[in-house]
């Protein structure tokens, strides 16, 4: 086992090498270098396939060749025992492995360089250094509170909306999703996160209907349809990329021209031993895992990512991860793009309160004394480091299960030409490793075990170490709040983060998991509903809904607000029974003092418009539904029999349902529906069901050239978004 001492002596090793290769402007001349080693010259003098391999090969081969022997790792990356099969093969895929790291990692020093960082971050767990000097205080960031109805909050929401058409989405895909366990029914094969069912559809789709909410309250407001440009990094990891792009393609790419993607692959790294030996699966084959989240930015700048975005003139960009189904929720992203873009930051963090002793990073303003100068730091601090740091985990106020500090949700705002200028200072921010996964190790005498190990990663976020604001004097909270080129905005935690990590084992918290995602879902949705004017059954705590069932479901297209306040304006006063369900895929209703005993769902084939004949979505000529004074009765969800309502795959025992073709309307009044019924209307037509006696109803189907309402969107003078019914025809 390598002990404090050892790694240490390692370390300094390696630094010293680094040293002699650093001015060394070609391969041959660093080969020197290498082959000067007494390591690299005792390995070269034994015989065997790897040094007959390494005679045929270009200077930079054999140099990457010769780093794992430079490094102490030949014993074990090179060893042939047990191999039944042509080892030249092998040295070549594993060559093209090493070629890829020793190039990426250029910035660190290649494959030496990549080694010894994982060595000292190994060294630092194992002998955590004292905590920073005094000379830098840790600050919980001041930052608008989005829970409240305040004018700033109002203006932050209008703003993002105004800049719709100015944003980038960058979507980060490439994570190994380890912990989910997504396996492929059929193949057996494991599937990245991308892929999960949750509400009855993958996470991927999940986001880009998010996306298009925004951009179909953009053209509600200024009737002009934005595209927002799609950056997705993905990996090769579980066929991530493929898998992706499969996705999109079986999705007519959302109705969105494929060219409004841009894809690029998450390099796959090393995983390290917690002894500092490379893990192998098999002889000759390196066990690799993506690199983390935060080489988005240096991909980003070496693949033309960012010239691509700013070819069209897209300068700024939101980020948010695929393990988070709530962070589309109500206003708080629409905020953070108008804060950072209205303000001209250069960075953003969206954050909410973190439970205490979480797994969680945390936000935090840094405020260092610098000579004459003060510098100020609103970056993370990922949990590893808090010892290291000093930072205990401190309540936000006396038995509160939340900490002094907000949490890091990866919610994040970027204006590109900042983050092209902080990658200069470091491309490979918030460097850490983690050793809580299980690797193989083949030792040198060939025996494998499983042990602990993990990779070098880095996090996206720490891009916002190297933004950094100077000043002569301290500033008060008010004054830092509005002059430093970063900001910070707050939302509820329950509307901001509740991720979809790992799968929920019985008797085990639901913590991460599908099912807390989707009961927080639903618990915003129940509060939206009493914002509504419904009367609702009595909330559940989690515990009673995992053995019971939900208090009661409602789910719907983001399009139909994705404001809160504005949903409100199109659903106003109604009833749902103990159990009771209603889903409107739909963007378009006007509901008023609608009763539901059971369930009731409402989908539109196409809820935002109709697709042109490329398959381009164009928005208007929206799917209606006019619902005033029905009340629904049937038996609903058959609680008889399992459900899965995370995944949408919900078994009813009775159900009202309207189906709405492209520019189908549906209007009922006065009435009530007992029992399963089924309302079809074909593209283009008009239903409507009238009552002329009780219990019984007549359904009207005519033609329609154009909707015959709609709601139109504008800005009153308090920067609220309000509703106007206008009828094209009367109805």
């Amino acid at each position: 086992m390598n002990t404090p001492a050892n790694l240490t002596k390692q370390i300094d090793e390696l630094q010293e090498l680094l040293r002699s290769l650093e001015n060394k402007t070609n391969y041959c001349d660093k080969l020197i270098v290498l082959n000067a080693i007494p390591i690299v010259h005792d390995y070269l003098r034994q015989s065997g396939p790897v040094q007959t391999f390494l005679r045929i090969l270009t200077p930079e081969s054999e140099f990457a060749m010769k780093s794992i022997i430079a490094i102490g790792q030949a014993p074990v990356v090179f060893n042939t025992q047990h191999l039944n099969e042509d080892p030249f093969k092998k040295l070549l895929t594993l060559l093209e492995q090493l070629l890829e790291i020793e190039l990426f990692y250029d910035d660190l020093g290649g494959i030496i360089g990549y080694h010894l960082t994982v060595l000292m971050l190994i060294l630092r767990r194992l002998k955590p250094q004292d905590p920073l000097p005094n000379d830098t205080d840790y600050i919980r960031p001041e930052g608008i509170d989005l829970g409240e109805d305040s004018r700033r909050v109002r203006e932050a929401v209008r703003r993002g909306i105004e800049h719709i058409p100015d944003i980038a989405a960058i979507y980060p895909l490439g994570g190994a999703g380890d912990r989910l366990n997504l396996i492929d029914e059929k193949t057996g094969h494991s599937l990245p996160a991308a892929l999960l069912p949750f509400l009855g559809r993958t996470l991927l789709e999940g986001m880009v209907r998010d996306l298009q909410g925004e951009e179909y309250l953009f053209f509600k407001l200024f009737d002009q349809q934005p595209l927002t440009p799609i950056v997705i990094m993905t990996s090769a990891e579980k066929d991530n990329h493929l898998h992706v792009l499969k996705i999109c393609q079986q999705c007519g790419w959302f109705g969105r021209p494929s060219q409004s993607f841009h894809f690029f692959l998450q390099p796959l790294v090393p995983m390290i031993t917690a002894t500092g030996n490379w893990s192998l699966s098999t002889p000759l084959t390196l066990t690799l895992k993506p690199c983390g989240h935060g080489i988005l930015w240096k991909l980003a700048e070496e693949k033309g990512v960012f010239k691509w975005l700013e070819s069209q003139e897209r300068h700024q960009c939101f980020v948010r991860q695929i393990n988070n189904p709530l962070a589309g929720t109500d206003h708080a992203l629409i905020a953070l793009i108008g804060r950072g873009c209205h303000e001209n930051k250069a960075f953003g963090f969206l954050s909410c309160e973190r439970f205490l002793n979480s797994d969680e990073g945390i936000n935090i303003l840094m405020v260092k004394k610098v000579k004459n100068r003060y510098d100020y730091c609103l970056t993370n601090i990922e949990y590893p480091e808090f010892a290291q740091r000093g930072i205990c985990e401190t309540p936000a106020e006396l038995g509160s299960p939340f900490s002094l500090y907000p949490a890091n949700t990866n919610i994040l705002f970027a204006d590109i030409r900042s983050v092209r200028q902080a990658l200069k200072i470091c491309p490979i921010p918030g460097q850490l490793i983690n050793m809580k996964s299980i690797v193989s190790y083949i030792d040198p005498q060939g025996e494998k075990s499983d042990v602990q190990g993990g990779r070098l990663e880095c996090t996206m976020q720490n891009i916002a170490d190297s933004i950094i604001d100077h000043f002569p004097q301290q500033l008060d909270k008010n004054g830092y709040r509005e002059a430093l080129q970063t900001f910070i905005l707050y939302h509820p935690r329950s509307k901001t983060i509740s991720t979809t990590k790992r799968p929920y084992q019985p008797g085990e918290s639901p913590f991460e998991t599908c099912e807390q995602a989707f009961y927080d879902m639903l618990s915003n949705h129940y509060s939206l509903l009493q914002q509504c004017g419904f009367e609702l059954p009595a909330w559940k705590n989690i515990e009673q809904h995992m053995q019971e069932g939900p208090a009661c479901i409602f789910l719907f297209h983001p399009a139909l607000g994705p404001l809160y306040s504005i949903i409100a304006q199109k659903i106003r006063k109604g009833r749902i029974g103990a159990g009771g369900e209603l889903q409107l895929e739909i963007a378009e209703v006007d509901i008023e003092e609608l009763s539901i005993e059971g369930s009731l769902v409402v989908k539109a084939i196409s809820p935002l418009g109709i697709r042109d004949v490329a398959g381009i979505l164009q928005y208007g000529q929206e799917s209606r539904c006019t619902l005033r004074q029905v009340k629904i009765q049937n038996r609903g969800i058959n609680r008889n029999v399992k459900q899965y309502e995370w995944k949408n795959e919900i078994t009813r025992a009775e159900e009202v349902e309207i189906l709405l073709h492209e520019g189908a309307e549906f209007h009922a009044e006065g009435m009530t529906l007992e029992g399963s019924h089924r309302f079809e209307v074909p593209p283009h037509h008009r239903l409507v069901l009238s009552s002329p006696m009780k219990g019984r109803w007549k359904e009207e189907m005519t033609a329609i050239e154009a909707p015959t309402w709609h709601w139109r969107y504008s800005f009153d003078s308090e920067d609220t978004v309000q509703l106007t019914k206008i009828m094209w025809v009367d109805s």
